[in-house]
């Protein structure tokens, strides 16, 4: 039965290190969050990005590593030591699991699996219906060449960056008779700026790779990418049109003005407006040297090798906590 067993095994530790990074990033993120606070909104966007992608990152190396000594005996059987030591459950693939696991570790999986498929389908659904409504608003555009952007016939001012792969933005009538040629410039130039980022489909992934973080973290994680992508755009605005006070003084005038994307279609837009005061504070300050992730990049790394060279202790841990859950 071994297949199925071993399967399980494998599952259930995957679960595991899922959890375990999760907790460790909800545990080192307030820090690093203070630590970034200060850099230039580039820099801190690509940081955050990596503590956001860290949790499955950190997860996998974890999986890898307790399973490395079984992959290493595939091959090579002299690393097989599973004869060694006896008395509890094996997580190997010469000598998987003989014995029927107990109910525990069955509810334990079937548990995660509604979990996340519950969170997968409503997710799904969420991108399906933003999908849905961005295509319904991009039914009623106009193309406007000169502008580069679609223009849509309402009176509800809106500038919005709308789609995943191929984002367009988009404006509306009431904007556009109600903002100079100036400001316009400035605004298609900060969205420009988000499609070139990508920001949209980036901040989905982040979303995804956070599952496991502590909610009210999460929550604080997600919204500081959020406000450090805006900024970075801000300042790519700023650049193109020489002049980072000019942006300032577009967020004060227009911000009112705007109307932010409906709950179902915020998942595939990035709207110009939102998180005033912080923005401008940031443009009125003085620009922030750029610099690099080198260090941020050298601890994630080095958590790696630690452990990949702790393989053997992790893999007997991992084989002792699945014994204790599956009997």
């Amino acid at each position: 039965m071994s297949s199925v067993s071993a399967l399980q095994l494998v599952l259930l530790a995957g679960l595991g290190f899922a959890l375990a990074a999760g907790l460790v990033v909800s545990a080192a993120a307030p820090a690093a969050l203070a630590r970034v606070a200060p850099w230039d909104p580039e820099r801190r966007h690509r940081a955050l990005l990596l503590l956001a992608l860290s949790p499955p990152a950190l997860g996998g190396v974890g999986l890898l590593a307790a399973l490395l000594p079984s992959l290493l005996a595939v091959g090579w059987p002299a690393h097989d030591h599973c004869l060694a030591h006896h008395g509890h459950v094996h997580l190997c693939f010469l000598h998987p699991p003989t014995q029927v696991a107990s109910p525990t570790s069955w509810l334990l999986l079937a548990l995660a699996a509604a979990w996340l498929a519950t969170r997968s389908v409503v997710a799904l659904a969420g991108l399906a219906r933003a999908n849905r409504l961005a295509r319904r608003l991009l039914d009623f555009q106009r193309i406007d060449a000169r502008l580069g952007a679609r223009v849509l016939p309402t009176a509800t001012p809106l500038c919005l960056l709308v789609g995943l792969v191929r984002p367009k933005v988009v404006l509306s009538e009431g904007l556009l008779s109600q903002v100079s040629s100036e400001d316009l410039d400035v605004m298609l130039h900060h969205e420009r700026a988000h499609a070139v980022r990508r920001d949209t489909p980036v901040r989905l992934l982040a979303t995804a790779a956070t599952a496991f973080v502590w909610r009210p973290v999460r929550t604080r994680l997600l919204r500081e990418l959020s406000l450090a992508a805006e900024q970075s755009c801000d300042e790519a605005a700023g650049r193109a049109v020489g002049d980072r006070l000019r942006v300032a003084e577009v967020l004060l005038r227009v911000e009112r003005l705007l109307q932010t994307p409906a709950d179902g279609l915020a998942r595939v837009t990035a709207s110009f407006g939102g998180d005033l005061s912080a923005r401008v504070e940031s443009l009125l300050e003085e620009p922030r040297p750029p610099g690099t992730l080198m260090r941020p990049l050298a601890l994630v790394v080095l958590a790696a090798l630690a452990l990949l060279t702790a393989s053997d202790p992790l893999h007997h841990a991992t084989e002792s906590l699945l014994g204790a859950l599956t009997h």
